[in-house]
């Protein structure tokens, strides 16, 4: 698929392109087992450059931008590993500017002095659209109880919280050293770390919806979704240039392998997978608006970029034979990354589930 960029949305494009010459394989090995798992001074970097607050109107301190934009930033933070969650903040800053009035963390975000996360999640197969977790009260005096799973808590300051307020689902802002907050670590498969998120009888503050949003947390659950399938279309993207660079210079009997038909079929097969998530991203980048994105193309998004990351890394891998498989060649981080970056949010098998339902297709 070919982009019709603006002159504006190539700036950015290239303002993230050289954001991510800092960051790469080697910076996200670095990374690894460490606290946090990112460092804060990049974060706050790309809020200077105004990428936390690329969704958020002008009026309320953001760039005032739109879907295409954001996922040309995320894109390109797939492609350098990156290891600051810049998408989750982009989006909670959106969400904290919804309502009426910002929240009073906003300003604080978008500095990225702070971090506030999605905690939306409850389990790898449940509808995080309809949670387990309560709240009561009413006004500025709530309490939240339960739990959130596969949160990225890193760093975090404060969360995202979908709960249950008498039988309607809201979106709760709670902060991490609030009373009843008890978080604890997982290792993932790139060697990073997500928490689970209990919470007991913890104050929390409601966050209004957007006003063309069937409801805060759909809005931000969505966002979330696409979030995570423009990351993962750059992971499939530098993965296959690292693989093609390979196969032009690594010979067997006196050619280089790229020139085997065999292998020149299975590279077709990767570059087909990309630009079809290619072509479906953005698709939806210029058609939708980020306040009421279409949940089912959402849904297929995170369904195709996840089945395809994990397709495209793994035949890469195999392309580079038996070096590919050792932990010390730097494809082997792009298939950790797309397998934790599928996972989150649900996998492609979650998302399917998902699809029939709100499509309401029959088998």
């Amino acid at each position: 698929m070919e982009l019709n960029l603006t002159e504006e949305q190539v700036l950015m494009r290239d303002s993230a392109t050289r954001f991510i010459e800092a960051a790469g394989p080697k910076v996200a090995r670095g990374f690894r087992g460490s606290d946090p798992g990112f460092q804060p001074a990049r974060l706050r970097e790309a809020a200077d450059l105004g990428w936390l607050g690329i969704l958020v109107p002008e009026a309320a301190g953001g760039l005032g931008l739109g879907l295409t934009e954001l996922a040309l930033m995320l894109e390109q933070s797939g492609r350098g590993l990156v290891c600051e969650p810049v998408g989750f903040a982009a989006i909670a800053a959106f969400a904290l500017s919804a309502g009426p009035k910002p929240h009073p963390m906003l300003e604080s975000v978008l500095m990225g002095k702070a971090l506030v996360v999605p905690a939306l999640h409850e389990s790898a197969f449940g509808d995080p659209l309809v949670p387990n977790t309560q709240a009561k009260g009413q006004d500025a005096a709530w309490r939240l109880t339960g739990a959130k799973a596969f949160v990225c808590a890193d760093g975090a300051d404060g969360f995202l919280v979908s709960a249950d307020a008498s039988g309607r689902t809201a979106l709760f802002h709670v902060a991490r050293d609030a009373s009843g907050v008890a978080l604890t670590a997982t290792e993932t498969v790139d060697g990073r770390r997500l928490w689970t998120l209990r919470l007991v009888d913890t104050p929390a503050e409601i966050v209004p919806p957007h006003p063309s949003s069937r409801s805060a947390v759909e809005a931000l659950h969505d966002l979330a979704l696409f979030s995570l399938s423009a990351e993962l279309l750059g992971v499939m993207e530098k993965a296959q240039e690292i693989t093609l660079d390979y196969l032009r210079t690594r010979k067997q009997f006196g050619r280089a392998i790229g020139s085997f038909q065999a292998i020149q079929h299975q590279s077709a097969n990767i570059f087909v997978r990309i630009e079809a998530t290619r072509s479906l991203v953005f698709q939806i980048a210029v058609n939708n608006d980020a306040a009421s994105l279409d949940p089912a193309m959402a849904i297929a998004a995170k369904a195709k970029a996840s089945e395809d990351a994990i397709a495209v890394t793994q035949n890469c891998i195999q392309l580079h034979g038996g070096i590919g498989f050792t932990d010390e060649h730097d494809i082997g981080l792009y298939l950790k990354r797309a397998m934790l970056l599928s996972s989150q949010f649900g996998n492609a098998t979650a998302q399917r589930q998902r699809y029939v339902a709100i499509v309401g297709l029959s088998a």
